[in-house]
């Protein structure tokens, strides 16, 4: 071996050494603290800075990703709470409805807005349409019907049409409540002109309960055609 190489491995060697007593003695640096102002670590951008610099750093990065977290949190409750709210106020306003004309009027003028939807439908099934026999396919619904959970995202064109008429060339996402209660069957639907509106990873949960309120007041109050 030559001498510049057998130079090498002892530095290998005592380098390992040194890693290894660190390892050992985790508070080596609380006895020797200026040491840790002495070091100096590489940095991607070329720069060197002390270990403690580099510490101070990374500990920065993790508080600011937490912080964020927090405030993600934060935004998701206060929502939540909104929600709520809206939520408690069509009940009380659907308790004051008696006919169908009145419950419908509700949703209209609760979710307009509170939904930044331009367009809402609610469309009930008659005995004879929603007997699976003469109609399985209920206009192309019935899967979704079965299924009972609310469902957001893009429609085709066809079933577009069914829901919202005229409006169906502009919408460009879709929310689908299905609306299920004794002798009750139908969905209550929203467009936007927002693609983006309504998309497939959003939460139901809100709109599940949504559904259960209407149905019920559905139940209560006179349904044309029924």
């Amino acid at each position: 071996m030559s001498p510049r190489s057998k130079k090498v491995a002892i530095a290998e060697l005592m380098e390992d050494q040194v890693a290894e007593y660190l390892g050992n003695h985790p508070n080596f640096f609380s006895h020797y603290p200026g040491l840790l102002l002495d070091m100096e670590l590489s940095h991607p951008s070329g720069d060197a800075v002390s270990l403690i610099e580099r510490q101070v750093k990374s500990f920065r990065a993790e508080v600011a990703y937490y912080k964020q977290q927090l405030d993600k949190l934060f935004a998701v409750a206060r929502e939540n709470e909104k929600l709520n709210q809206r939520l408690h106020h069509l009940t009380l306003t659907l308790l004051e409805a008696a006919t169908f004309d009145e419950v419908a009027n509700a949703l209209e003028d609760e979710f307009h807005e509170d939904f930044q939807a331009e367009a809402m439908e609610l469309h009930l099934f008659s005995a004879a349409e929603a007997d699976r026999d003469i109609n399985p396919d209920l206009d192309g619904f019935g899967h979704f019907l079965d299924n009972g959970v609310p469902q957001c995202g893009h429609l085709p064109q066809s079933k577009l049409e069914y829901l919202f008429g005229p409006q169906a060339q502009d919408i460009r996402s879709t929310a689908l409540i299905p609306i299920r209660g004794a002798g009750l069957l139908g969905l209550l639907a929203f467009g936007s002109y927002n693609k983006d509106r309504f998309h497939p990873d959003m939460g139901t949960e809100y709109l599940t309960r949504l559904g259960e309120i209407v149905s019920k007041s559905l139940e209560v109050v006179s349904e044309p055609g029924l």
